[in-house]
Order: C-alpha cells, then sequence, then structure tokens
C-alpha cells in the first residue's frame, strides 16, 4: 500500500498565514517557510564549524550517549561511510542564548510556556544533527505538545500516525484522542528551508535520508491547549495541568481585555 503525500502549503499561504499554518490540526509541510529566517543562515556548517572544539552529548548508532567534539558529528555528517553520530538533545539556547532570538517574534509567541518565570519555563527549542540512517524512533512530543521543525541542511523523511494509533501504542494515555482522522500513515520528505509541523498527539519518526542540520521547536497555546490538559488530566499530573490552566486563564483574560 503506497503512503499519501502530507499536504503542502503554497508559498502565499505562507507568507501570509504562517502562524496560523504552524497551529494546524494535521502534520503539514510548509515548503520553504523557514528559508529566510535569520536561524537558517545562522546555522548553516560553515558557521557551526566555528565551534567545531566544542565538546557534545550526542548518541552512537545504538542510541548510547557519547561525548563527542561538534567537529566529530559534523565531520559524520559529511562522511560517506558515518559512524552514526546524532546531536539530537541539544538545547538552542545552552549551545548559543542569540539563537532562539532569531526565530521570528510571531513564531516565537506562539508557545504560551513562554510567560511562565526562567525556572518555570520548559526549555523547548533544539538543534538537532544528523549523519545519514540516524532517525528519531516513534514518539509523541513532550507534555503533548505541538512542534515545528526547519531544516538547514540535508534531507529528513517524516512519517505520521494520528492520534487514535498513538493511543493504541500506549503513546497516549486512553482517551486523549478525541478526533478521528484517516489511519493511512502520513509521509513526505523535508528539504533545506522547509518547515515541518507536528501537531499534538501525532505519533511520527523521522529518518535522515543525508546529514542533516535542523532546529526544532515546541509549543502550547490557544489551538492545543484542551489536549494538553486534558493529557495531564488522564496522566494524573497534577500540577502541570493547574500550571498549564493557569496559564490558559491568563491569556484568555489577556485577549478579552484587548491584548494579544
Amino acid at each position: 500500500m503506497s503512503i499519501p503525500s502530507t499536504p503542502e502549503a503554497s508559498a502565499e499561504a505562507v507568507d501570509t498565514d504562517l502562524p496560523e499554518l504552524l497551529c494546524g490540526a494535521e502534520p503539514a509541510l510548509l515548503r520553504g517557510a523557514g528559508r529566510h529566517w535569520p536561524v537558517f543562515a545562522a546555522l548553516s556548517e560553515e558557521n557551526l564549524r566555528a565551534h567545531a572544539d566544542r565538546r557534545v552529548e550526542a548518541e552512537d548508532r545504538d542510541r548510547r550517549p557519547v561525548t563527542v567534539s561538534l567537529g566529530e558529528v559534523l565531520d559524520d555528517m559529511r562522511d560517506a561511510r558515518p559512524r552514526g553520530l546524532y546531536l539530537r538533545h541539544q538545547s538552542l539556547s545552552r549551545f548559543d542564548p542569540a539563537l532562539p532570538g532569531l526565530v521570528p517574534k510571531e513564531v516565537r509567541r506562539l508557545n504560551w510556556l513562554l510567560a511562565l518565570e526562567a525556572d518555570a519555563r520548559p526549555d523547548w527549542s533544539w538543534l538537532m544533527i544528523g549523519s545519514a540512517g540516524t532517525s528519531s524512533p516513534l514518539h509523541v512530543d513532550v507534555m503533548a505538545s505541538a512542534a515545528w521543525n526547519l531544516l538547514c541542511a540535508g534531507t529528513k523523511r517524516w512519517t505520521f500516525h494520528p492520534p487514535e494509533q498513538a493511543e493504541e501504542w500506549r503513546l497516549l494515555p486512553p482517551g486523549c484522542a478525541r478526533d478521528t482522522y484517516d489511519r493511512a500513515p502520513r509521509e513526505f520528505v523535508q528539504q533545506p528551508g522547509d518547515l515541518v509541523v507536528t501537531p499534538s498527539g501525532w505519533a511520527h519518526e523521522v529518518h535522515n535520508v543525508t546529514g542533516s542540520i535542523a532546529v526544532t521547536s515546541n509549543f502550547i497555546n490557544r489551538s492545543n491547549l484542551d489536549f494538553a490538559l486534558r493529557y495531564f488530566e488522564l496522566a494524573g499530573d497534577t500540577d502541570a495541568h493547574d500550571v498549564l490552566a493557569a496559564v490558559g486563564a491568563a491569556f484568555a483574560q489577556d485577549r478579552e481585555g484587548g491584548g494579544r
């Protein structure tokens, strides 16, 4: 059975409706939507090689943690016979505190949790560098959040499965998925400058077809707040549920008062 391609958004739609497109209910591939973001240029291989001696925590081919230099990761990304190094959990702000500010403001503002105090705010933006053949296994994103992923170099292949299946595979607590979607997997290939949108609750796996450099960020806002609250309630995480409910109430009050 062939896997249907995930719908792509036109350049015109991306230019005018980017925040709305990033908050869609189904996975999307936005062709070239991030090519003009300052962070896209900042994360070029040439710029990253200026930090080649920096020590980083990566994974090897068997997903075991290894401490290597950033230069080794970049070299492996280009190697015809790579070791399988994957820098997959590198906090963007810890790598360089200036990098999150190079994401467009309207995109950064999608994450309501940035309104929390610094010591309570999740660090949800990551730099990812991997060689050909590395991958992220099937998973649902952290804390029932949604995410965008901007590819800066290379090629990635994504496969998505709807929340109902994620629930069957015990990646979500029972009762979390409410909406019904076509159960056929969604697959597409991401190229440099493309943005991939992962809505809350969608199980997905990602394969690096070639060596790649990407930046990704998760978010919770009006578009997925109810899903996240239901997730925490079903998971029995009262503290996270109450914090998120308070954030949502504050933004709702701000909106009623004429704020954002």
